[in-house]
């Protein structure tokens, strides 16, 4: 064994032996010293399978053995406020390190794991989140202590429900380590996380102790790796540094990649044959060995019910048998366990699934990874393509996208293929530069600040406006909000009842304040879908955000249904099996498009490189598209005019967050004057067709210089058509809105990019 080995607790290596490990690996090592000889935050970034888990747990677990903070406090024993200590044993108590996951599932995923290790140390461990038996959370109450598993929101709810308990339960908090760190970093998710973070730092602090825990973050899928060590240190003055596999630039990826990019014509009852490709990619076989494990990963909760049931339906027509389920945030609990252990155990298994499965849940062997259109970003192509390749080191991954047949006579915007080439610049970009999205925090995130104002009154009990003030703006998601915003914020707050002012001129919840913080659905920042529970005969088969007609039929859980009674007093539909025609049940979105992977669409577009992983019908329909973009767009940002000449097909190559931007920008009132433009339409994510009374090279000229001349981009949005894009949008001011919408929402530095284009 090396030398970090050594160092661990003696019951570790002998658990260590007996899972016949000869050695530690590269990222397990490095870790040992950086979490036992510094008081570092660490971040952890290896690739998927690369023992991130024991890299973190095994040096954490140790420093706890060494300190003999593995001592429980004895049940019904009560603890010194100030020291945290059991006055009877001496020993600490309370939990001594927080476990944050993404996911219920990755929760209890790594209870299972974990479980045994922890009792031959005889550590406790506990789990909290929404599925969990309320028997089990008391209990933790009564006595807690050793390892606290819990989710953001549950994490939430745990400060708002048990304030009382928090100095008890967080005292002599250690270590807080965050798994699947990505899935937090640049969302408002995250930034709740922060906040409850330091919140718990500040309700367990006292005069004479700072208590300050460590964080240790994990990921597989990071591309900006000081952006990450920022957010896992931010608030805490500490240093965090970084373990990767990744050094010097150089990749330490011990697994090869096999793919393959497939393209499918559809039209009418032909989409079966995009199923059939599918099914068989499912049962077909890699390198003499059969495939029997599968994920096919899909973009919405619709597409994953559908592919569920069209391979059952294949499955049934050939004979076959039927070994398909869905995992999705709206399935029942109970299905998606089982999914996952079918998953897990059985010998044959396919499941549709959304990113619910993308995260690090421990799945055993998987054979193959099938991606259903394009990756909504390279970090999910990433962390999917991870998924396999565990046990065979060569990680499998078939990408199928499809397009409706095109009559002679379609749009110009039909003859690129879209998906087709955001596929192949999501490969690419990894394959080439080993690049995925960094991500940006919200400089202003107003609605969060609204939540967690309430949610800190909630727990915290009455403030004074200095004391709220503080407690609050140092929070680090809000550090560029000004105080004097916040002032007036909480003026608006009081207005509408959320907050009051007590006799003594302290702040206090307001009555529709107390409504809100005490409804389940403030626990999440992100914001709610009405959902309707669906059962048959009794039990829950999920939930669908979309009331259907009686009668009608839904797919739910792989599986047709008709819809027999509407309870909507209780929010709940009664279905029995039915027919093969089911209804549209959710409403999908669609994710931030970076700007370089836009870039490098166009680039796929552009050049001649043939890619070796496209099938013959990919290659063939990439080559019509480029054929294409050379005779009608070359260098130029518009396609040649084919439906008048004052009508323009501009192909500006922004992200999602320029396309918004210019889109605001051209529709300006002034600016739609000055650009005489009588219509103008988005056609697609990338695609703006518009009608103006300009040729095309005055059009450039005049929208050039508007570009030129934008200052503030606070001036684009229409005052009176504000998305409300967070959840507590519709508690702030319209000024307010605005500045936040400009600032989360729009980027002007993009459209300065294609200036020298125009």
């Amino acid at each position: 064994m090396n030398s970090g080995f050594s160092r661990l607790d003696p019951r570790i290596r002998e658990y260590i032996y007996e899972k016949k490990w000869t050695s530690l690996k590269n990222i397990q090592e490095d870790a040992i010293p950086a979490i036992l000889d510094s008081g570092d935050h660490v971040l952890i970034a290896a690739d998927t399978a690369s023992g991130k888990t024991e890299a973190c747990f095994y040096p954490v677990l140790t420093k706890l053995s060494e300190t003999g903070q593995n001592s429980e406090t004895p049940a019904g024993t009560e603890q010194n406020s100030e020291t945290g200590k059991s006055p009877v044993t001496g020993q600490p108590g309370g939990v001594q390190v927080l476990y944050i996951g993404p996911l219920k599932a990755l929760i209890n995923d790594q209870f299972e794991r974990s479980l045994p290790l922890l009792q031959i140390l005889d550590i406790p461990l506990w789990r909290w989140h929404g599925d969990v038996e309320m028997n089990h959370k008391m209990n933790f109450l009564k006595n807690p202590g050793g390892i606290l598993q819990i989710t953001p929101e549950s994490l939430e709810a745990l400060l708002l429900r048990q304030p009382g308990k928090i100095r008890e339960v967080f005292g002599n908090l250690k270590f807080i380590i965050i798994d699947e760190v990505h899935a937090f970093i640049g969302t408002d998710r995250g930034s709740q996380l922060i906040c409850l973070l330091e919140r718990i730092r500040i309700m367990t602090s006292t005069h004479a102790k700072k208590n300050i825990p460590r964080r240790i973050g994990l990921s597989a899928t990071l591309g900006d790796y000081a952006g990450a060590l920022a957010w896992l240190k931010s608030g805490t003055g500490l240093n965090a540094v970084l373990i990767s596999d990744v050094k010097y630039g150089i990749r330490r990826d011990t697994r090869r990649l096999s793919l393959a990019v497939d393209f499918f014509y559809e039209s009418g009852d032909e989409n079966s044959g995009f199923y059939n490709a599918i099914y068989d990619q499912c049962q077909g076989s890699f390198r003499g060995a059969p495939v029997r494990k599968c994920i096919v990963f899909t973009n919405s909760r619709l597409e994953a019910e559908e592919t569920a049931a069209a391979l059952k339906k294949i499955a049934a027509d050939r004979g076959g048998e039927d070994h398909y389920q869905v995992h999705h945030g709206s399935i029942a609990a109970a299905l998606r366990a089982e999914a996952e252990t079918n998953l897990k155990h059985e010998n044959r298994q396919t499941i549709a699934a959304t990113a619910t499965l993308e995260l690090g849940i421990d799945i055993g062997k998987l054979d193959r990874i099938i991606q259903i259109g394009a990756p909504v970003s390279v970090s999910a192509f990433v962390q999917r393509l991870g998924r396999s390749g565990r046990q065979s080191g060569i990680s499998q991954m078939y990408f199928c996208s499809r397009e409706p047949a095109q009559p002679s006579d379609s749009g110009v915007t039909e003859k690129i293929p879209w998906t087709l080439i955001k596929t192949i610049a999501v490969i690419e970009l990894y394959l080439r530069e080993q690049w995925t999205e960094d991500a940006k925090l919200k400089p202003l995130p107003y609605s969060l600040l609204c939540h967690q104002t309430l949610s800190a009154l909630a727990s915290m009990g009455e403030q004074t406006d200095s004391g709220l003030e503080t407690k609050i703006l140092s929070l680090p998601p809000f550090a560029k909000i000004p105080a004097k915003d916040y002032r007036e914020l909480l003026l608006c707050l009081k207005l509408g009842d959320y907050i009051q002012r007590t006799e003594e001129g302290k702040y206090i919840l307001g009555l529709e304040g107390e409504r809100i913080a005490n409804h389940f659905s403030f626990y999440s920042v992100f914001p709610d879908e009405d959902e309707f529970r669906v059962l048959f005969m009794g039990r829950e088969l999920g939930k669908i955000n979309f009331i259907p007609p009686e009668g009608s039929g839904i797919v739910l859980a792989g599986k047709n249904w008709k819809v027999t009674d509407l309870g909507l007093r209780n929010r709940e539909i009664r279905v029995i099996p039915g027919t093969e025609s089911g209804a549209r049940v959710w409403r999908g979105g669609s994710s931030s498009l970076h700007a370089k992977v836009v870039q490098r669409m166009k680039q796929v577009l552009s050049e001649k490189t043939d890619y070796l992983y496209l099938t013959e019908a990919a290659a063939s329909r990439l080559n019509e598209g480029r054929i294409f973009a050379e005779e009608n767009i070359g260098n130029s940002l518009f396609l040649k005019n084919e439906s008048g000449e004052n009508v323009f097909y501009f192909l500006p190559w922004l992200g999602s967050r320029g396309m918004r931007t210019l889109s605001l920008l051209m529709q300006n009132r002034t600016n739609r004057e000055v650009l005489k433009i009588s219509q103008i339409n988005q056609e697609n994510p990338f695609v703006f067709r518009i009608c103006s009374e300009y040729p095309q090279d005055d059009f450039s000229t005049e929208l050039k210089l508007i570009i030129k001349n934008l200052k503030n981009p606070e001036s684009l949005p229409d005052k009176n058509r504000i998305p409300l894009t967070d959840k507590y949008d519709y508690l702030l001011p319209q000024h307010f809105l605005i500045k936040q919408y400009a600032a989360n929402m729009l980027d002007t530095g993009e459209l300065n990019g294609i200036l020298s284009l125009l």
